[in-house]
């Protein structure tokens, strides 16, 4: 009696992935860390060429990054632009102490009820990465045991949550070439599999400084990032003061070509105070898809901070 056909899987893998049935049936090779690598180390090499040469020149040359990179001849590769959620409002939820027996409703309710998105930090505040996972322990990330990503994907599925992840990156500019080259693979590594798994959206900080002489090296990881993440909106978190420095708008410029929009951290001003700010930079709101980081603690300024957001031309924001 012949064999029927063969019914296609019915596991498919979120944000159209594969099923398992069609994937690569060589399973000892893992292709993922070794073309990141491949990319890492290509747009590594390039920031390092790139960034001696600035280096040499910064005394005698004026204008912004930009201007220079045109004069030599030498741009990175470009990634296609991902349109990041339209009027993203989305509220803060601390997984921190999730209970292993309790569901994860608990942290969700009130902000799914709140806005159309969740707001996660990966890190928690001592650094620590807020789920388990094989990834996270194969690449020796420390974390918390309390939660599994696995988990929140199931949570986050099961409520049909926009999920935004908040990254705090330890690359710098200063690191030692071998050990930025590390740092970054392994973070991006991370980031490919909170986006492949849980994470619809992506925001990431650099707590290195940057400026017009070593922002190829962070644009450098921004493109990589993109390029291995290529279906996920990737941002960066800007704070007022980088922005309102005429000497960083080069930088911006160069930032915003390897990312798909900017975050900006207002959560510590007054309404008076981020009023004043958004008309300061308002070029940067209205130039590029911009979300407003804005502080939860009292329901009234929220009111008016959210207000005045509308009639500055943005309506996405992240409540914290």
């Amino acid at each position: 009696m012949a064999n029927s056909p063969r019914k296609p899987s019915n596991n498919i893998y979120k944000k159209g992935k594969l099923s398992k049935s069609t994937r690569f049936s060589h399973r000892h090779i893992k292709w993922t860390p070794i073309i990141v690598l491949i990319c890492v180390i290509a747009t590594f090499i390039f920031a390092i060429i790139f960034g001696n040469i600035l280096g040499k020149r910064a005394d005698g040359v004026q204008g912004s990054t930009s201007s220079i990179s045109g004069d030599l001849g030498l741009n990175p590769p470009s990634a296609d632009k991902v349109s990041p959620h339209d009027k993203l409002n989305a509220y803060f939820v601390d997984f921190a102490d999730a209970d292993p027996e309790i569901s994860l409703s608990e942290q969700t309710s009130l902000a799914r009820e709140q806005g159309n998105a969740l707001f996660v930090s990966i890190k928690n505040e001592s650094g620590k990465i807020i789920y388990s996972s094989d990834k996270v322990q194969e690449l020796g990330f420390d974390c918390l045991d309390n939660l599994t990503l696995s988990r929140l994907k199931n949570h986050f599925e099961y409520y049909d949550d926009f999920a935004v992840g908040f990254f705090k990156s330890d690359f710098s500019a200063n690191l030692e070439e071998g050990e930025a080259l590390k740092l970054q693979t392994n973070e991006i590594l991370l980031l490919k599999e909170a986006t492949d798994t849980a994470f619809d959206q992506i925001i990431i900080e650099f707590s290195g400084k940057i400026t017009k002489n070593n922002v190829i090296y962070y644009q450098s990881y921004l493109l990589n990032l993109k390029l291995t993440c290529s279906q996920t909106p990737i941002g960066i978190k800007l704070l007022p003061s980088f922005l309102q420095n005429s000497e960083n708008a080069g930088c911006v410029a160069k930032l915003m070509e390897s990312v798909d929009f900017f975050v900006l951290d207002t959560e510590d001003l007054s309404t008076d105070e981020t009023k004043s700010t958004l008309e300061e930079l308002i070029y940067f709101v209205q130039r590029y898809n911009c979300a407003i980081i804005l502080s939860g603690e009292d329901d009234v300024s929220l009111e008016d901070k959210i207000a005045l957001l509308n009639q500055k031309g943005t309506d996405s924001y992240i409540v914290k």
